[in-house]
């Protein structure tokens, strides 16, 4: 009994090392840096799909390199991970459930292009209901507090942006800047937790 509680605990901390070496972090962050830009590209001053699309290639490329530092410096420090049943269980639930919902967005915001702008408001409804909903379930599979910080902080940024752009005439709904916060305080999360985990976890000997 004892050894398998030891078993758990032992998992449970590999599992919070391998995500937690702040490159998902990055990753979000510059996802999110996107909403902050892509007004800039767009006429309406909101973004659109066309102008996200820009930053496709630049969101592959950093998801490449993440793929790559986790194989060359991060597997070294903290080993080749296999989890358990219920942890790989739950993270293909945490994935089939995201997919289904970002489906649903996407199937939704492809309908709402027929809608003028004076129903922004409902695509802002919906953009934060989803962003939630991930960040929300993200949070629970995958077991870190932070997550559930992120998407609030998100999920915020629209309606800050909007107060900002109403009262204070902060342009592009003030997306800019709320976004941008968010995403650099995601960054500089990751960025702290990676140099982190590389002070208190050095590469093997002959890694």
């Amino acid at each position: 009994m004892k050894n398998n509680t030891d078993l758990k605990k032992l998992e449970r901390k590999a599992w919070t090392s391998y995500h937690n070496d702040g490159l998902g972090d990055i990753f979000l962050g510059c996802v999110i840096m996107m909403f902050a830009l892509a007004p800039f590209l767009s006429r309406t001053g909101l973004g659109d799909f066309w102008s996200s699309a820009v930053f496709v290639p630049f969101l592959i490329l950093i998801y490449v390199s993440i793929v790559v530092i986790r194989k060359k410096i991060i597997i070294p420090r903290i080993g080749l991970v296999n989890f358990g049943r219920v942890r790989r269980k739950r993270l293909l639930a945490f994935n089939i459930i995201i997919f289904f919902i970002l489906l649903i967005s996407l199937i939704l915001g492809v309908v709402s292009l027929r809608n003028t702008i004076s129903q922004t408001w409902m695509h802002n409804l919906r953009f934060i209901a989803v962003v939630l909903i991930c960040f929300g379930f993200a949070g629970y599979f995958l077991g870190f507090l932070r997550l559930y910080i992120y998407g609030l902080l998100v999920a915020l940024s629209i309606p800050l942006g909007e107060w900002l752009y109403s009262h204070i005439g902060i342009p592009h709904h003030g997306f800019p800047m709320t976004f941008g916060i968010t995403s650099g305080i995601m960054i500089a999360t990751g960025i702290f937790l990676y140099i982190r985990l590389l002070q208190k976890k050095p590469a093997f000997e002959g890694a």
